[in-house]
């Protein structure tokens, strides 16, 4: 297996290349790449899990955080910065009702919906003890679309302060429009940045949380302790009891 993702890895930075090939094949083989390294990321993983499970403490759990690790929480994602590198879309190898509480922030808009978003919150609800809770954190997109259909200039230029200011793309951001779709979609061709797959707002997320058995959801009242405080213009935070 080592050999042929080696393999296809390198025929794909070839084809990336070629002088001739097209915009529309770049953008997928980058993608494609990028996929390859996650998978390679957790094979690595795989592998080692089973003599290192004891050494988890899954008491507390943030699921992609990425670089913003949290104190006291054992801190999963596909990144290396993590305590431990897993694909969460293919669920937790952790033993059921193992932890007392799951965080998740800007991270479910990441997975595709409804398998891997689906999977991964129905993965949570087992891992919980009974009366443990989830929150999840993710771009609040019906304030987007109330801000977009009145026109909120104030909004917008706050939101590109606080989330877009150092991106690359800001001179082609020229109308309402523009800012709508790089929030549903993110910047899908850019190497260093995430593509959004899913948009939520707070009666999607009650649908999906109850759907799996989740009870008592409501609105989370924003912690500076656990959740990112870059993160609290434009976000929506739902807590969640099993």
């Amino acid at each position: 297996m080592k050999n042929k993702l080696s393999e296809l890895k390198k025929n794909a930075k070839k084809m990336l290349n070629y002088e001739k090939t097209t915009h529309g094949l770049s953008r997928s083989l980058r993608k494609l790449l990028k996929e390859a390294g996650l998978f390679e990321n957790h094979l690595k993983s795989f592998n080692n899990f089973k003599k290192n499970k004891k050494n988890f403490n899954t008491k507390k759990i943030q699921i992609g955080g990425g670089s913003h690790k949290l104190e006291g929480f054992l801190n999963i994602d596909i990144s290396p910065l993590a305590d431990f590198v897993w694909d969460v879309r293919e669920g937790l190898p952790f033993d059921d009702n193992c932890s007392d509480f799951i965080f998740l922030e800007h991270f479910l808009e990441h997975v595709d919906y409804p398998i891997s978003a689906k999977k991964i919150i129905k993965e949570c609800f087992r891992v919980l003890k009974k009366g443990g809770k989830i929150v999840i954190g993710v771009p609040d997109s019906e304030k987007m679309i109330i801000n977009y259909f009145f026109r909120n200039n104030i909004f917008y230029k706050k939101l590109i302060k606080k989330w877009y200011s150092k991106r690359n793309f800001l001179a082609d951001l020229n109308t309402y429009i523009d800012l709508l779709n790089y929030h549903f979609r993110d910047q899908d061709d850019d190497e260093k940045y995430n593509a959004h797959f899913w948009a939520y707002d707070y009666e999607k997320l009650h649908s999906v949380l109850k759907e799996k058995g989740f009870s008592e959801i409501k609105k989370w009242i924003f912690d500076r302790k656990i959740a990112n405080q870059k993160r609290k213009f434009g976000s929506l935070y739902v807590v969640a009891t099993k």
